[in-house]
């Protein structure tokens, strides 16, 4: 599965901590705990749409990773 583009809500719903998943790509359970302390720190656009590139950087970077593949399925769909 290829990493579907930023512009998909649930990369927003992941990154602001409105939907959670039991991920299995250790570097985005890491990340995604930083990433939405920071964003419910300060919810402004540019704010999410950072963690939002940076996530989205992290399983492009990985994309061949089983571990990625099956949370981009758990994600979504």
């Amino acid at each position: 599965m290829d990493v579907p583009p930023k512009n998909k809500p649930q990369w927003k719903d992941i990154v602001t901590g409105k939907k959670t998943y039991e991920l299995k790509f250790l570097a985005a359970k890491i990340f995604l705990g930083r990433a939405v302390r920071t964003v419910s720190a300060d919810p402004s656009p540019a704010n999410i749409n950072d963690a939002i590139n940076n996530l989205h950087a992290l399983f492009e970077k990985n994309s061949a990773a089983p571990t990625v593949q099956t949370d981009l399925k758990t994600i979504f769909g």
